[in-house]
C-alpha cells in the first residue's frame, strides 16, 4: 500500500475515522486495491503533490493521516454552508496530514477547510509576517509555516445562493518549518501551491460549478497593502 509514503492512520475520537480504519484494514487483508477507499489524501507517485511534499517535508517518504472520508468532508461543508451566519467563519473540517516517514514529533503538513463570509474580517490579511498572493483568481496569505487560501466556489442546487456570499477557505499548516530560518519566497510559494492542490480536491468533491482551481497553480506574490 505504498505510493510516495506509508499510509498510516492514527486513532481518532470520531466514529468516521474508526470506520475508515476498519475499511482500510479489511482492504489490506483481502488484497483489494487501496483505490477503493474513498478519501482525498492519496498522493500518486510522480505527481506534483508528491514533489512538493518531498521538498517541503525534506524527506524521501512520508506517512499519511486520514481523519475523514470524502463523504464526511462534503457532508460537513454542505451542512455548515446551510447554517453559516454573516459574521464569522465556520469551524474547519480536517482533510489530510503528512509527516516525514518514521519520524517522531509534530512536524508535518496538515490541511483543513471551511467557509468564511466574504464580508468577514477573517478573510482579510492578518499575518504580521505574512505575504499576500494571488493564484489563478484565488487569494490569500502565507508566512513560514501557515498558508490561508480563499476560493470562490459556486455550489450546485439549493446551495448556489448561499455560496455566492462566502469563500471556501483552505488552511495549510506547515509545522515542519517551525524553528527554521531558511524559508524564502520560493518555499512559501511551494506551500501555497500545495495548499491550492489540496483545496482543488475539495472543490472537485463539492462539485463547484465554476471550477475555480481547475488550472495548474501559478502563484503571484502581491505587494504589501
Amino acid at each position: 500500500m505504498l505510493t510516495s509514503g506509508r499510509k498510516v492512520l492514527k486513532p481518532f475520537a470520531r466514529s468516521t475515522t474508526a470506520l475508515l480504519s476498519v475499511v482500510m484494514l479489511a482492504s489490506c487483508a483481502s488484497g483489494e486495491p487501496e483505490a477503493k477507499i474513498e478519501h482525498l489524501c492519496t498522493v500518486s507517485a510522480a505527481s506534483e503533490e508528491e514533489a512538493l511534499l518531498r521538498e517541503i517535508l525534506r524527506a524521501d517518504g512520508f506517512e499519511t493521516d486520514i481523519p475523514n472520508r470524502t463523504s464526511r468532508v462534503v457532508e460537513a461543508l454542505e451542512r455548515d454552508l446551510r447554517a453559516i451566519g454573516s459574521g464569522t467563519k465556520t469551524l474547519s473540517t480536517s482533510l489530510c496530514a503528512y509527516k516525514p516517514a518514521a519520524q517522531a514529533g509534530v512536524e508535518r503538513a496538515r490541511f483543513e477547510v471551511g467557509w468564511v463570509p466574504r464580508t468577514s474580517k477573517d478573510a482579510e490579511p492578518s499575518m504580521s509576517d505574512g505575504g499576500r498572493f494571488d493564484v489563478n483568481g484565488a487569494f490569500g496569505e502565507s508566512n513560514y509555516f501557515l498558508t490561508k487560501l480563499f476560493v470562490p466556489c459556486d455550489m450546485p442546487g439549493d446551495l448556489d445562493e448561499p455560496s455566492k456570499s462566502v469563500w471556501l477557505y483552505a488552511r495549510g499548516s506547515y509545522t515542519v518549518n517551525i524553528g527554521r530560518t531558511d524559508i524564502d519566497q520560493a518555499a512559501k510559494d511551494r506551500q501555497t501551491a500545495l495548499t491550492y492542490l489540496m483545496a482543488r480536491r475539495v472543490t472537485d468533491a463539492l462539485g463547484c460549478e465554476n471550477k475555480p482551481l481547475e488550472k495548474p497553480p501559478v502563484v503571484k506574490p502581491l505587494p504589501a497593502s
